[in-house]
């Protein structure tokens, strides 16, 4: 009998049966081939200070070491460079974000996250005289999960574990008190890590989901000088590999398909030109749904009626720096090695409604 079958190898169905695979589980996975995992398109911006005010992530003092360890682990098991530690610089073009950040600087907290490295010249020359300041932040980088994804799947069956490529079908699921069958799948539990899926998933249908729909280019742009850092000016440039890179992302609740939109292409280019005062050509245009939850917290638990269904899901934008550590604490909660976080377990949904 396996222990879990888990549904969707996303990042976070990956990073679960990494953690799950150290406890030396049995495990089987049902995906669709990544078809709809927002993770298969995503720059894996691992950023620790974001928005407006210049904020800390939640959490990021114990998440984000963790990220990195648990990426350095994953490396050494596939033999490939998943994470790139890489600075993010953000340019200010006005003076009032200018004074914002001037006002948080002195900021305790922040200190370990910031560098003296903004050379205003320098941007000035890529990105224009009206970069009127800037500030560029370490403990960063920016993690390949379309690289780590495929490749896991490839560790997955080279290990000989069972990989049913399809769309999961509810109707073929039998659930009993030790045990879920699922067509030739015989298991103690099943995960569903499915992404923005999750919404169609009859067991956890009273789940709150905020879903948004982010759309990117990939643009090359040859002789750009900064491609040690994640330059970020309302729109992030990421460098992939060779003169290609990643540019993005939108953040769009209003939407009626996963399938990009001649309105984002138009914005994303548009931002694009005004940011930069470079050639570059457009090779292509991706959209994806993020499966994000309204506190931005991931949900982490169980079935009430059936403890063998789990859900382990909605880590949003931020699934690179918060994946790795939820993860492992999933697996251990599983495991009845700790008490499931009260941030994260999904009973708090009743406080949210």
């Amino acid at each position: 009998m396996l222990d879990y079958i888990i549904v969707g190898q996303g990042l976070a169905g990956s990073l679960l049966s990494h953690f799950l695979l150290k406890k030396g589980k049995n495990i089987a996975f049902v995906d669709n081939n990544h078809t709809d995992a927002a993770s298969a398109i995503a720059a894996g911006v691992i950023n620790p200070i974001t928005g407006r005010n210049f904020v800390k992530s939640w959490r990021t003092d114990e998440l984000q070491p963790f990220a990195f360890k648990t990426y350095a682990e994953i490396e050494a098991i596939l033999g490939l460079q998943i994470l790139y530690p890489r600075n993010v610089a953000m340019l200010f073009r006005d003076v009032e974000t200018s004074n914002n950040w001037l006002a948080r600087l002195s900021d305790p907290a922040l200190g370990d996250y910031i560098t003296d490295e903004f050379d205003q010249n320098a941007y000035q020359q890529t990105f224009g005289s009206s970069v009127v300041s800037g500030v560029e932040f370490q403990q960063s980088g920016r993690c390949d999960l379309p690289a780590f994804i495929v490749k896991w799947k490839e560790y997955i069956l080279k290990k000989g574990f069972a990989y049913l490529q399809e769309n999961f079908d509810f109707d073929q699921l039998q659930v009993y008190e030790h045990k879920v069958v699922y067509k030739n799948l015989i298991a103690k539990g099943i995960v569903f890590c499915e992404g923005h899926a999750a919404e169609r998933n009859p067991f956890f249908a009273h789940l709150h989901y905020s879903p948004a729909k982010g759309e990117m280019l990939l643009v090359k742009i040859p002789n750009y000088p900064f491609k040690e850092k994640m330059a970020k000016d309302g729109i992030f440039i990421v460098h992939l590999n060779d003169d290609l890179y990643w540019v993005g992302s939108s953040y769009n609740r209003d939407f009626e398909h996963n399938k990009p939109t001649t309105q984002e292409y138009n914005n994303l280019t548009n931002e694009l030109s005004a940011m930069l005062k470079m050639p570059f050509e457009v090779v292509d245009h991706l959209a994806a749904i993020r499966p994000t939850v309204r506190d931005r917290k991931p949900y982490l638990g169980s079935h009430p009626l059936h403890g063998n269904i789990h859900i382990f899901n909605g880590l949003g934008a931020k699934g690179s720096s918060i994946g790795p550590y939820f993860a492992s604490h999933f697996a251990d909660w599983l495991n009845s090695e700790t008490e499931l976080d009260k941030e994260v377990n999904i009973k708090r949904l009743k406080t949210l409604r």
